[in-house]
């Protein structure tokens, strides 16, 4: 890993670099760190580097020739680097950047000072980011910051690697708490858990607390969290509800079943680790016509024909009433679900839970929960007043909001249970 620090004040870094974690990286060869005095660049005897701005205001900006002179004579000793400016007016710096950068091999950090750089100088840089939304000095300390978080993830850097995996951040998470000896400090005494021996039971208890954490000190950072792969989460499970729904009018019908409902639907749980896909409906014709497609898939000819098929129809259960259905979740898990309806619509007298709120309770409450899906013009007001939560609604671009039950399924367990991609925002 190569950085390039373009500077007014190269001695900044001598301390930090030559203590710690920075100085075995370095030593090791696994990071190297020009420091790059912009004075070098400046044109005049005085080796001035800034300037008063034009149409007036306070203080100095820094001019376009010295920074943009130091930026190419770094690019010309490297590969193909990243250059990055630090300011407040850059995107935040996070832990999702630091591996970005780690990708790159090769970063160009440029420091400002005063009140800034000339806006030309942006034309020449790939990034501008910022450690935090206060003001600093220089960019010194946030370029200081970058390297550290860069270099921690550098291979071979640090001596377990282990470490860097679970530091804060690194899962969108907050780090659990963390204890070391003695068992007891002055009537404070470590967790049971901690000194029980069971992994299993200490990893569950590291992420709880690492949620409780976030939840209690960064809110924000829980409802966009990922939900990484062996996350330990409370079941979900997917009911779609063909009785009690509502028809155009507001009355309480039975709509029918499809078949399209029955495949897409099921192929979404499964991609998101639903625990069992409920078909709910009393009519023994239309049941019977799930249980066909659901036969054919799991045990007939297309069994063979597509497995990956047969995996998502595995999960349909057929069942008369949502009664049923919360009957065999209870068999199954010991305690009822939570029944979290769905409505495009709004609910009078109830309040919405957010898909960053459900994703919180999943990752923090042992709880199942059994998420209601409505068919015909959505489920009846019978079905919310027996809910224990009302998800949000889907949002498009404007007020149309008439998506069929499978898409808009697809976008609520992906927003709830998918993991996200880098750089994506929920």
């Amino acid at each position: 890993m190569h950085f390039s620090v373009i500077t007014l004040f190269p001695d900044i870094f001598e301390s930090p670099m030559a203590h710690s974690i920075l100085k075995r990286a370095r030593e090791k060869n696994l990071v190297t760190i020009d420091l790059v005095d912009l004075r070098r660049y400046a044109r005049d005897r005085h080796r001035v580097t800034d300037d008063y701005p034009y149409g007036g205001g306070q203080g100095m900006v820094l001019k376009p020739e010295p920074v943009i002179e130091a930026i190419e004579d770094c690019r010309t000793r490297m590969k193909k680097p990243r250059v990055v400016l630090l300011s407040p007016r850059g995107r935040v710096f996070d832990q999702a950047a630091a591996a970005q950068l780690l990708r790159d091999r090769e970063v160009i950090l440029v420091c400002g000072r005063y009140e800034g750089f000339d806006e030309r100088v942006t034309a020449y840089t790939d990034d501008m980011v910022s450690i935090g939304d206060y003001t600093l000095s220089g960019g010194e300390i946030p370029a200081l910051a970058v390297i550290d978080a860069v270099t921690r993830l550098v291979p071979g850097v640090l001596g377990n690697e282990q470490s860097a995996r679970d530091d804060s951040f690194v899962d969108g998470l907050l780090e659990y708490p963390q204890y070391t000896r003695p068992a007891e400090y002055r009537g404070m005494k470590v967790p049971d858990v901690l000194l029980s021996g069971d992994h299993e039971r200490i990893r569950r208890w590291r992420q709880r607390m690492s949620v409780e954490t976030t939840a209690r000190t960064r809110p924000d950072l829980l409802a966009k969290a990922p939900m990484a792969a062996g996350m330990a989460l409370a079941d979900v499970y997917v009911a779609l509800l063909h009785y009690p729904v509502s028809d155009r009018r507001g009355d309480t019908v039975t709509s029918s079943i499809t078949n399209l409902d029955v495949h897409d639907i099921a192929r979404t749980c499964r991609t998101y680790g639903v625990k069992a896909f409920y078909v709910v409906n009393p009519v023994k014709t239309l049941q019977l016509l799930a249980a066909r497609i659901i036969d054919h898939w799991e045990r007939g000819y297309g069994s063979a024909y597509n497995s990956t098929r047969r995996e998502a129809l595995s999960l349909a259960r057929v069942c008369d009433t949502l009664d049923d259905a919360v009957a065999q979740v209870r068999a199954e898990c010991g305690t009822a679900p939570r029944l979290v309806a769905t409505s495009a619509r709004s609910v009078a007298g109830r309040e919405r839970t957010t898909f960053g709120k459900m994703r919180e309770m999943l990752i923090r409450d042992d709880v199942p929960c059994m998420i209601l899906l409505g068919t015909g013009w959505g489920l009846a007001d019978a079905v919310f007043a027996r809910s224990d939560l009302i998800l949000e609604p889907v949002a498009g671009r404007d007020d149309y909001n008439h998506l069929s039950v499978r898409a808009a399924s697809a976008i609520m367990l992906d927003r709830i249970l998918g993991r996200l991609l880098e750089g994506s925002v929920r």
